[in-house]
């Protein structure tokens, strides 16, 4: 019966359609209302009316609706509204990641740069999931099925359209010293530290922007949370050094004051390619 019932996409669409509505709706609603094509909607309306879980009300155009008198009515509707807002927010998708990755894995990137702040103006809902590596052809797959759902995007390394939730999954060789288990938006999680989290946004291809990076090295710093001195000795160990200065000398050169303790000798090792004007509007819009 089960099966009859929600054995298609159209069928569970349709029904989650009704069970929401305050009212009943005709047959082309249903087709705007649940994507489905004109044919597939009609017929498995047909099959729905049959099997007594629909029923058709006449009030000048025909309507259809939960059929009340089918005997499974409470309990299917309940379901029906129960799954609409299953894996719906952020938390619940990160939830499900900690759930099938275990302790396989890391968040990294914005998701660790931003941790200990409240960001200012820049705070996507897009996850980098980096899997050991020896572990990734076994968990990917079951991320991927994520994907499945309407409001959740699963890429591997490169982003292509968001979703309300993204995730991008990389493989990882290991899994860093500074990875620590930790509460990101009411959900206990792996994260890298904050240190590695700014560094793997600012030469990393992600789709995090250098403006959102910026902010996050700003907001940490002005905030007191970012350790400079494992800052520049993690950079050293990526091989970044060099980066990582130009971009501290550039905030202090447009600001015109110290913001980073960047010495003489570090000055003259800086270097590498800087958007200064995306560093400009980090600080006017954290400093004003």
């Amino acid at each position: 019966m089960l099966e009859l019932i929600l054995g298609t996409r159209t069928k569970i669409k349709l029904l989650q359609a009704l069970a929401q509505s305050s009212r009943s709706m005709t047959r082309n609603e249903l087709v705007k209302m649940t994507g489905s094509g004109l044919r597939s909607t009609y017929e498995q309306v047909e099959e729905l009316i049959g099997l007594g879980v629909l029923k058709e009300t006449v009030n000048g155009r025909i309507r259809i609706a939960l059929d009340p008198e089918f005997p499974l009515h409470d309990k299917l509707r309940d379901l029906l509204l129960s799954s609409t807002d299953y894996l719906h927010t952020p938390q619940d998708v990160l939830a499900a990641v900690d759930r099938i990755c275990g302790d396989k894995y890391y968040l990294g990137s914005f998701t660790a740069a931003r941790r200990k702040i409240n960001p200012v103006d820049y705070d996507p809902p897009v996850y980098a999931v980096n899997i050991l590596k020896y572990h990734y052809k076994h968990l990917y797959p079951r991320l991927r099925v994520l994907g499945k759902i309407v409001n959740i995007k699963v890429y591997e390394k490169n982003m292509d359209e968001a979703g309300d939730v993204t995730i991008i999954t990389y493989a990882c060789n290991n899994i860093p010293p500074d990875i620590v288990r930790t509460d990101f938006l009411g959900i206990e999680v792996w994260v890298a530290s904050v240190e590695r989290g700014i560094i793997e946004c600012l030469v990393r291809k992600t789709p995090f922007t250098l403006y959102g990076a910026y902010l996050a090295l700003l907001q940490n710093r002005l905030d007191n949370v970012l350790d400079i001195a494992y800052f520049k000795k993690l950079a050293q160990e990526e091989g970044l050094l060099s980066l990582i200065l130009a971009v501290m000398k550039k905030f202090n050169e447009i600001r015109g004051k110290r913001l980073f303790e960047v010495t003489g000798k570090e000055q003259t090792m800086a270097h590498g390619w800087v958007d200064e004007k995306e560093i400009r509007h980090a600080i006017n819009t954290v400093m004003g």
